[in-house]
């Protein structure tokens, strides 16, 4: 039997099973809607919504209003993975070479992988206590490829591009005539889009999800902004009904009740301010971003991550993530916890920063379980007898 070879060669992104009774801090989810959430689940679900098919049209036309573009440039996705998957197929083909500035996402590796394009990976650089794209780099290596890939704000870095970057690289890729993707994951924490500028070009692909900022995770919803031409050719690859019935729902109640939003988050800044002001008094370097989540540099030996582990806290261990260039050595992700959480996280986050300077220990007799940042599968569990200044 004929296997395709990409695939057979490709390396396999397996989604973590994880304790859901755990502080679950290690996928950057939305901790701060359950309270909105379960008004929509009371309000508004049916048991129409299960056994009947969706209708798209009522939430194309809500989130064509919301991105500010005509209906048409819009194209639903399950879940922004299906979006990365039907762009690379649509735009690239094999042989082809991708301009993919990194560390990113890591599912944009594993899909250029499997559809026989290679990543060309020009390294973010850290000066401070940022990480920056060099422009220059990326325009360089542009030239002999036939695409470039952008992620803002990043994800892992969790920074975002200037607007300045960010007009010359889409405006390199308009002048070429070469497709640019980018995702916009985040966009709700950072408010800045190239959609503002470049609403209509061709060869802008954006990317943007309801996992995030929405909360809605567990539906698998994401979307297209391009030009209509090609939302018609993608289309031919999505499936007809790949976006589930509650998911158009939620996604509707989401975008129709944004005020209701707004205060479900106001408290995010506040509490990562809190978390960043911790960090500095107790000596751990911490890396704000304009995301839900913050980088926290933990020490060689694991301790702080041993201590979270201790407290049942789930954080996304960093280190060995794929063409990160050692940026993320010892570095944990750690999504912004909710008011409800954030106790136990910061009494760990202290004992963590007080055992690593030898100020105590931390003990643990059980396996340590930190999801690996890409969501792609859990460290090997090991059990710790102590962490030691």
């Amino acid at each position: 039997m004929k296997v395709d070879a990409h695939i057979l060669g490709s390396g396999l992104w397996q989604a973590p099973e994880r304790d859901l009774s755990s502080v679950l801090l290690d996928l950057n989810e939305n901790q701060f809607l359950q309270q909105f959430l379960a008004r929509f689940i009371a309000t508004q679900l049916q048991p129409q919504d299960l056994f009947t098919y969706p209708n798209y049209q009522p939430l194309l036309e809500e989130l064509a209003s919301y991105c500010k573009v005509p209906t048409q440039h819009v194209l639903l996705t399950n879940g922004a993975d299906q979006a990365i998957d039907l762009l690379l197929r649509l735009l690239f083909s094999p042989g082809d070479r991708v301009v993919i500035p990194s560390p990113v996402f890591s599912f944009y590796y594993q899909m250029l992988d499997i559809n026989g394009v290679t990543p060309v990976v020009v390294g973010y650089e850290k000066q401070a206590q940022d990480f920056v794209l060099p422009t220059a780099a990326v325009l360089d290596a542009l030239s002999t490829c036939q695409g470039l890939i952008l992620c803002n704000p990043n994800n892992p870095l969790g920074g975002r591009l200037e607007a300045e970057q960010l007009q010359a690289l889409v405006e390199a890729c308009v002048k070429q005539d070469k497709p640019v993707i980018v995702d916009e994951c985040y966009f709700e924490y950072l408010q800045q889009s190239c959609q503002d500028t470049f609403s209509g070009v061709s060869q802008l692909f954006v990317i943007r999800s309801f996992s995030k900022y929405f909360g809605l995770a567990g539906l698998r919803l994401g979307y297209v902004v391009t030009h209509p031409e090609s939302v018609r050719e993608l289309l031919k690859v999505r499936g007809p009904w790949d976006i589930n019935h509650i998911a158009v729902k939620a996604a509707l109640y989401c975008l129709r009740n944004q005020d209701e939003l707004r205060q479900a988050h106001e408290s995010l800044d506040q509490i990562k301010g809190e978390i960043l002001e911790i960090c500095r008094a107790h000596g751990i370097v911490a890396y704000g971003s304009d995301t839900n989540f913050l980088l926290l540099q933990d020490q060689s030996d694991g301790c702080l991550a041993r201590t979270f582990a201790q407290n049942n806290i789930r954080v996304s261990h960093c280190s060995g993530y794929p063409h990160s260039f050692g940026l993320l050595d010892d570095m944990l992700r750690v999504a912004i916890p909710a008011k409800s959480d954030l106790k136990v996280f910061l009494m760990a986050l202290i004992s963590g920063a007080q055992s690593a300077a030898g100020w105590g220990n931390v003990k643990t007799g059980r396996s340590i379980m930190l999801t690996a940042q890409d969501g792609s599968g859990v460290l090997q569990d090991r059990t710790d007898s102590g962490c030691k200044g």
